[in-house]
């Protein structure tokens, strides 16, 4: 059966986890902050694999260190869904700049809670649609074009 989840990942080294704190872990990697007109493409290459993969997407929004997505597939399709959208998307950006050298465009880990009702579900959207507010970030104009979520019925 299909579960609504709302799933986060973030830009290659651009946040510290509490397990890299206690371990103490160090990394001398350039972290990964995107600029508007990289959250643009990579939206529009995310648009096209989710298009691919015929994913049910009911919000999505980019900012400059994560992106938050709330999917609907089935639990043991998760993690691997995952695991393309940010490989292939690893793969086309660097196709699109040919860029050639191991790039790690995204962190390795994600996050991700399950949506059990349409409250939950109705704040969880209107928290993802107004993500880049709490984060201070500008409306990104570009991305106002691309809608490749389903409509939710309110």
């Amino acid at each position: 059966m299909k579960k609504t989840y709302h799933i986060t990942w973030t830009t290659f080294n651009s946040r510290v986890s509490e397990r890299m704190k206690l371990y103490r872990v160090k990394t001398n990697k350039k972290w990964i902050f995107l600029d508007e007109q990289q959250e643009y493409e990579i939206t529009v290459i995310l648009e096209k694999i989710i298009l691919e993969l015929e994913l049910t997407v009911l919000a999505y929004n980019i900012c400059n260190d994560h992106i938050h997505i709330i999917l609907v597939l089935e639990e043991q399709e998760l993690s691997k869904t995952i695991w393309i959208l940010k490989w292939k998307s690893t793969k086309l950006y660097k196709d699109l700049h040919k860029i050639e050298d191991k790039i790690n465009l995204w962190w390795q880990k994600f996050d991700y809670v399950f949506i059990e009702n349409i409250i939950q579900l109705l704040n969880t959207i209107n928290y993802v649609k107004n993500n880049r507010k709490k984060h201070w970030l500008n409306i990104n104009k570009k991305l106002e074009k691309i809608n490749f979520c389903k409509k939710v019925i309110t």
